[in-house]
């Protein structure tokens, strides 16, 4: 299989069952291996504003018990069996995965059905929960990356629940109590509100034993997604953040970009590798190697389903004013919007069609790309955007790049500047 040719994810066979619950198998026989993906479309997205975190906090909640499986004997069976699971929640999804060898896959089925149809919410392992969770929220706003971000994103995005932490706050978790964890599982994690995708050593019976395994779950018809206004960006003008923490300074700019789906979402995603994606980008080469303003720099696409965003994230070196670094930051921008030379443009896409590759080459990863492209879109969108990465030319880079970066967008610049009392 060539690179051009994906890994195949529109081939994969899908099946909608009669409750809501789509069931895709994408077979790949190189390894007797196994990986099963739950996607629930459900995240911070859908939260209301009083119960931020209560997504990420079920997410914790399907590890400590169901009807069959008592408190940490998911994890304890999944490591008898020699396999691997793990779960996250994003602003726009919740996923749990596990990867087993081929002959005890089916564990893992038995094991989501459970936890869609009879979780147990123990009220004591609730509230440990709660304190794990308070334990992480601490963490992120100890450390300076994720303060500043966490910061950022509320400026950037402006009221609309993207700009608020997928953990929620101390104040928030306090009051979500058992009926609400129990409440927000029943009306989004029914089977009408969920794709499963069984990837790996399997045909198409896998199809079968799924379909047998949940279809006769009585459907549930999931709620209406949560109505929000969208992020405005009219007359959005540069929004600064400040904080004062470490000692090191850290820069963090963010810019807006289209959604995910969109069809300049590719371009875009050329054009973050092609400014700040590999030690040789423009950006890096700029301001780290030649003028030593920064000592690391980076930029990414933050593709959501909601629009998404360009992120440059960069550490300053010592010494340097930060007033004449982000200076230099922007006017490397507007220069960067008349676009890249073609050899430039080679290199990076170069770079990204191996981090694609790489980003792809286990199992649970292929299954967790195809449980997103079909929670919101189509099978064949991860294929149809890296068939699309190798037909870009620098004319379309150039155009993105004009509507994307400065002057023509303003976005949020947020600092984290070393604390005065720390730096003595």
């Amino acid at each position: 299989m060539t690179a051009r040719a994906g890994f195949g994810f529109g081939s994969a066979r899908v099946r909608a069952l009669a409750n809501g619950l789509t069931v895709a198998v994408l077979s790949n026989r190189r390894a007797p291996l196994v990986s099963t993906v739950v996607a629930y479309r459900v995240g911070t997205r859908d939260e209301m504003p009083a119960e931020g975190g209560i997504a990420h906090f079920l997410e914790h909640m399907m590890f400590k018990g169901t009807r069959r499986y008592g408190p940490g004997e998911v994890d304890r069976l999944t490591q008898a069996l020699g396999g691997s699971n793990n779960a996250y929640t994003s602003h726009d999804l919740t996923a749990y995965w596990f990867t087993f060898s081929s002959g005890a896959w089916t564990r893992a089925l038995a094991i989501e059905r459970d936890r869609m149809e009879a979780l147990l919410l123990d009220p004591a392992e609730i509230e440990a929960e709660r304190r794990v969770i308070l334990e992480e929220i601490a963490g992120y706003r100890n450390d300076p990356w994720d303060a500043l971000n966490e910061q950022v994103n509320a400026a950037f995005f402006d009221g609309h629940p993207y700009g608020r932490s997928v953990l929620g706050s101390p104040e928030t978790l306090a009051g979500i109590a058992r009926e609400q964890l129990a409440g927000f599982h029943h009306r989004r994690y029914g089977p009408g509100n969920a794709v499963l995708v069984v990837a790996g050593d399997v045909g198409p019976e896998a199809l079968d034993e799924a379909e047998a395994r949940f279809g006769d779950l009585p459907p549930r018809e999931p709620p209406p997604r949560v109505e929000v206004a969208a992020a405005s960006r009219d007359g959005f003008r540069w929004r600064r953040v400040v904080r004062r923490a470490g000692e090191t300074a850290r820069l963090l700019v963010v810019l807006p970009a289209p959604p995910a789906d969109h069809e300049t979402a590719p371009a875009v995603r050329l054009l973050a590798t092609w400014l700040g994606g590999t030690r040789g980008s423009r950006l890096v080469r700029a301001l780290v190697d030649e003028e030593q303003l920064f000592q690391d720099l980076s930029v990414d696409f933050g593709d959501s389903v909601e629009p998404g965003y360009l992120q440059i994230s960069a550490e300053l070196v010592p010494g340097v004013e930060p007033e004449r670094a982000e200076a230099r930051l922007l006017e490397c921008l507007e220069a960067a919007a008349a676009g890249p030379e073609p050899d430039e443009l080679e290199r990076a896409r170069s770079v990204l069609e191996a981090d694609w590759i790489f980003g792809h080459e286990r199992i649970h990863q292929q299954a967790q790309s195809l449980a997103w492209a079909l929670s919101f879109y189509a099978a064949d969108l991860p294929d149809r955007q890296l068939e699309a990465l190798f037909d870009l030319t620098t004319g379309d880079v150039t155009r993105v790049a004009s509507r994307c970066l400065p002057p023509a967008v303003e976005g949020v610049i947020g600092w984290s500047l070393p604390d005065a009392e720390a730096s003595r």
